[in-house]
C-alpha cells in the first residue's frame, strides 16, 4: 500500500470539507469540524476523476494528483478570508463506565478499516457496474474504453452515480489496488462525529450504549466496509436533517443552505434520494404555516432546501452518464408504466414490513435495533409526551419520510427491489433512530435521573425543557401582504 498516497488523499479531504464548511458559515467545536470535513471532503474529491475525463486527459498518476490539489485548492478558498473561530472544546475524559463501550468501538472501526484494505470488492452491484468502471479506467486510463464492448444489458449498474467509480479510481492510483480505503475514512469519521453529537444530547453512558448499538447493527456495519452507496448515502441524509433541525431552531439562512447542499451530495450519491428530500417540504411548510409566514417566503425556503438536490441530479444524469457512458439511457423505462395500480404502493409496504423488518430476515439484518425503537416510542407517547424536544420531532419526521418514503420508491422503481436496494435504503432510517433515541423522552429522564445521582443530589430535580427560540428568519405575515 502506498502511505504517501494515503496521506495525500486524507489531507485532501480535510482541507476540502473545511473550505466547504468555511463557505457556508457553519460554526461548531473543533472536533466537530475535523470529523465533518473529513466526510464532507470524501464525495467532494471524487470529481477529481470526472474533471480529467472532460478535459480529455488520460488516467493516469500525475493527472489525479493534479486534479486533486486543484479541486482541493478550490474548495479551500474560503479559508483564506477572515472568519469568526470556531469555539473551543472543552475536552471531557470519557468516563470509566464510557470506557467498555469506547474499547469496543475501536476495535470494531479498526476491523472495518482493515478488511476494507485486506479483501477486494465483493458486492454483486458494485462488480457488475462501479468497481468494473474503475477498473478499465485505471488499466485503459479512460473512461470510455472497452467495458462498453461486454454484453451489459441485463444489470443497470453502470448508469450510477460516478461517486463510486471516481473514488474507486482514485484509491486504486493512488493508494492500493483494492481501493476502498476511502469508506474507512467517511465511516470512521461518521461514528466520531455521531458519538459526539449523541453525547451532547443525554448522559455519556447512554450515550455509549446508543452509539454501540447502532454500530453493531449487522448490515449497517458491514457496509462501513463493503462498497455500496447505501452507506454514504445514509451519512449525508442523516447529516441534512442534523442541520435542518439547526435552522428550525436558529432560523440561520446558512445552516438551511447548508442542509441543502448536503442532502444534494445524498443526490449525487443516489439520485432517487431526489424523491425523499421532496417528502422534506411538507416539514418546512408546516413550520412557516404556523409562524404566519409568506406562501412567497415558504416557496423561497422550499426551493432552497431542494435546490442542491435537483443540480447534482443534473450532473449524474446528463453530465456523467450522457458523457461517460455511451450506453444510452432511458429514463422513462425504468418507471413503473402502471402508476394509477396503488395495490402495488400497498403490497410493497406490507412486504416491507413483514417480509423485510419484522421478519427473521430483519433480525438478520438490522438486529434488535428497529424494536428497540418503536418500544421507546410507544413509551416516550404514552408516558412521556411532555419531554418531547424540538430535535426528536425532526427525527422522528425524518424516519417517517423513510418508513413512507422507501415503499414508494418501490412503487414507482421497479428495479427498486425489496430484498437488496429497499433493505439498504432502510439504512438512511438508523441514524435518525439514533437521534430521536438520545433526544427522546424516556432517555431525557434517564440522563436527569443519572446525573442526579452522580451529583449525590437526593431530590430529583424536574425536567427541564427546550427553551423556545424565536426563529430570525424575517418572514412576511400573510396578514401584511397587499
Amino acid at each position: 500500500m502506498n502511505f504517501s498516497g494515503l496521506l495525500f488523499l486524507i489531507f485532501a479531504h480535510f482541507f476540502a470539507g473545511k473550505g466547504i464548511l468555511r463557505l457556508f458559515k457553519i460554526e461548531l467545536p473543533v472536533f466537530q469540524q475535523i470529523c465533518l470535513s473529513f466526510m464532507i471532503g470524501v464525495p467532494v474529491i471524487s470529481f477529481a476523476p470526472c474533471f480529467v475525463q472532460l478535459m480529455g486527459l488520460p488516467i493516469v498518476m500525475n493527472t489525479m494528483v493534479a486534479s486533486t490539489i486543484i479541486t482541493t485548492l478550490i474548495c479551500s478558498l474560503p479559508l483564506v478570508f477572515p472568519f469568526r473561530k470556531p469555539r473551543m472544546m472543552v475536552f471531557a475524559m470519557p468516563k470509566i463506565y464510557e470506557v467498555p463501550f469506547l474499547v469496543i468501538i475501536v476495535c470494531l472501526l479498526i476491523i472495518s478499516a482493515w478488511r476494507a484494505w485486506y479483501f477486494p470488492p465483493t458486492a454483486r452491484d458494485v462488480l457488475s457496474g462501479p468497481e468494473l468502471l474503475a477498473e478499465y479506467a485505471v488499466k485503459e486510463k479512460n473512461m470510455i474504453n472497452s467495458v462498453f464492448t461486454i454484453d451489459l444489458r441485463t444489470t443497470n449498474n453502470y448508469f450510477k452515480s460516478p461517486y463510486l467509480t471516481c473514488l474507486q479510481i482514485l484509491y486504486k492510483i493512488l493508494v492500493c489496488p483494492f481501493g476502498q480505503l476511502w469508506l474507512t475514512v467517511l465511516s470512521t469519521s461518521f461514528v466520531c462525529w455521531l458519538y459526539v453529537v449523541i453525547r451532547e444530547k443525554c448522559h455519556p453512558l447512554l450515550s455509549a450504549f446508543i452509539v454501540f448499538f447502532f454500530l453493531i447493527t449487522p448490515d449497517v456495519y458491514s457496509y462501513s466496509f463493503i462498497i455500496l452507496y447505501d452507506y454514504s448515502n445514509m451519512v449525508f441524509f442523516f447529516c441534512g436533517f442534523y442541520f435542518l433541525s439547526g435552522f428550525l431552531t436558529s432560523g440561520k439562512l446558512n445552516e438551511l443552505l447548508f442542509a441543502s447542499f448536503l442532502f444534494g451530495l445524498a443526490t449525487y450519491i443516489r439520485t432517487e434520494t431526489l424523491i425523499l428530500v421532496m417528502f422534506i417540504i411538507p416539514l418546512l411548510l408546516f413550520y412557516f404555516y404556523k409562524r404566519k409566514a409568506s406562501w412567497l417566503d415558504i416557496g423561497k425556503y422550499s426551493i432552497i432546501l431542494v435546490s442542491f438536490s435537483a443540480i447534482l441530479y443534473f450532473v449524474c444524469i446528463d453530465v456523467f452518464v450522457k458523457k461517460f457512458v455511451i450506453i444510452p439511457l432511458d429514463i422513462k423505462s425504468q418507471v413503473n408504466p402502471n402508476l394509477f395500480d396503488l395495490s402495488v404502493l400497498v403490497q410493497r409496504f406490507l412486504d416491507m414490513n413483514f417480509a423485510l423488518i419484522f421478519s427473521a430476515s430483519g433480525l438478520g439484518t438490522f438486529a434488535y435495533f428497529i424494536y428497540f425503537f418503536f418500544i421507546l416510542f410507544f413509551v416516550d407517547l404514552i408516558f412521556f409526551r411532555k419531554r418531547y424536544n424540538h430535535e426528536a420531532r425532526i427525527a422522528l419526521y425524518g424516519v417517517t419520510v423513510i418508513y413512507f418514503g422507501v415503499p414508494f420508491l418501490g412503487y414507482l422503481l421497479p428495479l427498486f427491489d425489496l430484498g437488496n436496494t429497499t433493505k439498504r435504503a432502510l439504512f438512511k432510517a438508523i441514524p435518525l433512530m439514533v437521534w430521536y433515541i438520545s433526544n427522546g423522552g424516556l432517555f431525557s429522564f434517564l440522563s436527569e435521573k443519572i446525573n442526579n445521582f452522580e451529583l449525590g443530589i437526593s431530590k430529583p430535580i424536574s425536567a427541564v425543557t427546550a427553551p423556545k427560540v424565536a426563529v430570525k428568519v424575517q418572514v412576511t405575515p400573510r396578514s401584511k401582504r397587499k
